[in-house]
């Protein structure tokens, strides 16, 4: 095995303990559950805390993020491919989620990354690479939609990001009703008016707004002097 993919392979064994224990979490524990001798993970890693902050700092990496992406049937319609790609990004954001829930609960939150000057190029790449994906994913079917397909993308980040964001406190929504809820807005056609449209349910016409009714002429003003 390669040395960055033995440095991989303790990453993924220290991810689900990390989010279990926190920092507590001993290299002991990690050997042991990577199947390797205690000191293997010192012939990779500096220390336990350049190991953990490894594993944190990966857990917001995007590239099994992109792999899983890629791997949605194309084949699939529109709605079915991107509820498919919102479950893979609720799976990745809940992962996220967890792990800064447990480091915060045992008063020590991630640390940023040393000497990174690079942190914010790199995050507006990642975004980047992510947009790029999605843009993909929807393919020729951006045809379909009324807004251009990054303006989309950015409202289906939201919807997710609000799904799984453990201080919002909303309910959560599967996959299919976020996306559902996107594509088709959430107004209830079926319970409209039948002559009812989405575009005249407030909108009111010009001359209810401005043209006064004319004032009826009373006897006395319209009566001919005589």
């Amino acid at each position: 095995m390669s040395a960055d993919d033995r440095r991989a392979s303790i990453i993924a064994v220290t991810m689900p303990l990390l989010r279990e224990k926190g920092r507590v979490v001993s290299t002991k524990e990690i050997a042991r559950a990577a199947g390797i001798a205690e000191g293997t993970i010192f012939r990779v890693f500096d220390s336990k805390e350049d190991l953990i902050d490894a594993t944190v700092h990966d857990a917001f990496d995007n590239s099994t993020l992109l792999v899983e992406l890629a791997e949605v049937e194309r084949a699939l319609c529109l709605r079915d491919r991107l509820a498919a790609a919102v479950a893979i990004m609720q799976s990745h954001l809940e992962g996220v989620f967890a792990l800064m829930t447990v480091l915060h609960a045992s008063g020590q939150p991630m640390r940023p990354p040393k000497h990174d000057g690079d942190a914010h190029k790199r995050r507006e790449e990642a975004t980047a690479e992510l947009d790029a994906a999605f843009v993909e994913l929807i393919g020729t079917d951006a045809e379909l939609l009324r807004v251009s397909p990054r303006q989309f993308i950015g409202y289906l980040r939201m919807l997710t990001l609000s799904s799984v964001h453990p201080m919002l406190g909303g309910e959560s929504s599967t996959p299919e009703e976020l996306v559902d809820v996107l594509l088709e807005g959430a107004l209830d056609r079926t319970a409209l008016p039948p002559a009812t449209t989405p575009a005249t349910i407030s909108a009111p016409t010009p001359a209810t707004i401005s043209a006064p009714t004319p004032a009826t002429p009373s006897p006395t003003t319209s009566r001919k002097k005589t």
